[in-house]
C-alpha cells in the first residue's frame, strides 16, 4: 500500500509540474494577447496530451521519424520553460498594475522568440576550449581531446560528422569520450559511422543514457567502430595510462572499482568517469587527470543553479590534492534543442 501511494503520488507530482509548465505559459500568453478569445479547454488539453503521446508514440515505433519528432516536443518543452521563467515577473508586474496586458504579453512573446533562436543556434554551434596543463617532460607536447554528452537520440546522427570533423583538425594524440554518447534505443552502427573516421585513438567509458538503453549492443557497435570501451578497466598508451569507470548511481562508485585497478608504471593517468563523483578517491589513487561530464553547466539558464545543488562542481577545472579534474559542458544537449548560459564544447587538454 505504501509503495502505491508512493507512486501515486510521483504520477500527482509530475502531472502537475506537467501542468505548470506545458499549459499554463502559452494559455497565460494567449489570454494577455487575445482576451476575447476567452476559455481555451481544447487548446490546454492538446497542450498536456500531445507531448505525452509523442513520447508514447516514439517508445512503440523507435523509429527515426518519431525521434526527429520527439525532439520537437522536447525543445517545445524547453520553450514552455522559458516562457514560465518570464511570466513570473511579468505576472507581479500584472499583479501591480505596472503595465496592461497587452503589453505584457506582447513583451513576454518577442522575449520567448528572442531567446529561443538563440538558444536553438547556440545549441548547434560547437566551440573548442583549450586547457593548459603541467605534465611530465615524457608527456609534454601531447594533446587529449573530450567530448561529453553528445546524446545521439536527442540529437540527430548528423550532429557527429561535424564534431569528429573538429576533433581531426586539432590533431589530438587521443580523443576521449566521458559517456552519453547515446541516449536512445536502435542507434545503429551506421549512424554512429563518422567516429570510425577519428584519427587519433579513440577510448570511451559508458554514461547513464547508455545504461538506460541498449548498453552491450552499443559498446560492440563503438569497437567495431575502432573505439575501445573502457569498463572498469585501464590501458597502457605510451606513456599514459586510461582508466574508464562505469557509470553508477552510488557516490562510492568511483573508489569501488579503482580497488580492483592498480596504477600503473606511466607517467601521466587519466581517468574517465561520466559524473563528477569520487574525485578524491581517484586523487588518493594516483590519477593525475579526471574527465567527467553528465551536468551539461545546467544546459538552460536558471537550471544551473539546481544542478549546483546535487554537483557542485559544475564545470571547468577543479584542483584536488595532486590531481585535477575537469567537468565538461557536454558536446550535444539532452530533451531540448536548446543552451541559454552554456555551450556545446570541445574540449583541447595540452600537455605542457
Amino acid at each position: 500500500m505504501k509503495f502505491l501511494t508512493r507512486r501515486a503520488t510521483f504520477l500527482l507530482v509530475v502531472l502537475a509540474v506537467a501542468g505548470l509548465v506545458l499549459v499554463y505559459p502559452p494559455l497565460r500568453l494567449l489570454s494577455w494577447l487575445w482576451p476575447e478569445l476567452g476559455p481555451a479547454w481544447g487548446t490546454a488539453l492538446l497542450l498536456f496530451a500531445v507531448p505525452f503521446g509523442v513520447r508514447l508514440l516514439h517508445e512503440r515505433t523507435n523509429q527515426a521519424w518519431s525521434r526527429a519528432l520527439t525532439a520537437v516536443i522536447m525543445t517545445w518543452l524547453g520553450i514552455c520553460f522559458l516562457l514560465l521563467c518570464l511570466m513570473l515577473p511579468a505576472e507581479l508586474s500584472n499583479l501591480f498594475g505596472l503595465t496592461n496586458s497587452k503589453t505584457l504579453g506582447q513583451t513576454v512573446l518577442a522575449l520567448a522568440v528572442l531567446l529561443t533562436v538563440y538558444g536553438i543556434y547556440n545549441a548547434r554551434r560547437l566551440h573548442v576550449k583549450v586547457v593548459d596543463l603541467n605534465a611530465p617532460a615524457a608527456c609534454r607536447g601531447r594533446r587529449l581531446v573530450q567530448i561529453s554528452d553528445v546524446h545521439i537520440g536527442s540529437r540527430q546522427p548528423g550532429i557527429l560528422r561535424p564534431i569528429v570533423e573538429s576533433i581531426n583538425a586539432l590533431q589530438p594524440d587521443y580523443a576521449l569520450i566521458t559517456g552519453d554518447l547515446i541516449d536512445m534505443h536502435g542507434i545503429s552502427e551506421a549512424d554512429l559511422s563518422p567516429l570510425a573516421d577519428i584519427e587519433a585513438p579513440t577510448l570511451f567509458c559508458i554514461g547513464n543514457h547508455e545504461r538506460y538503453v541498449d548498453l552491450e549492443a552499443i559498446c560492440e557497435r563503438l569497437r567495431r567502430l575502432g573505439v575501445e570501451v573502457l569498463r572498469n578497466a585501464s590501458t597502457q598508451r605510451n606513456d599514459f595510462q586510461f582508466i574508464g569507470i562505469d557509470d553508477a548511481e552510488r557516490k562510492d562508485q568511483v573508489a569501488r572499482e579503482l580497488k580492483n585497478l592498480h596504477p600503473a608504471d606511466a607517467s601521466y593517468r587519466v581517468l574517465l568517469y561520466h559524473r563528477p563523483d569520487g574525485a578524491p578517491d581517484a586523487a588518493a589513487w594516483g590519477a593525475d587527470l579526471m574527465l567527467t561530464g553528465h551536468t551539461h553547466r545546467g544546459q538552460i539558464f536558471p537550471f544551473n543553479f539546481l544542478v549546483s545543488r546535487v554537483f557542485p562542481e559544475l564545470y571547468q577545472m577543479y584542483q584536488h590534492p595532486d590531481m585535477k579534474l575537469y567537468v565538461s559542458p557536454g558536446t550535444g544537449t539532452w530533451g531540448p534543442v536548446l543552451r541559454l548560459g552554456s555551450k556545446c564544447e570541445i574540449t583541447l587538454f595540452r600537455l605542457l
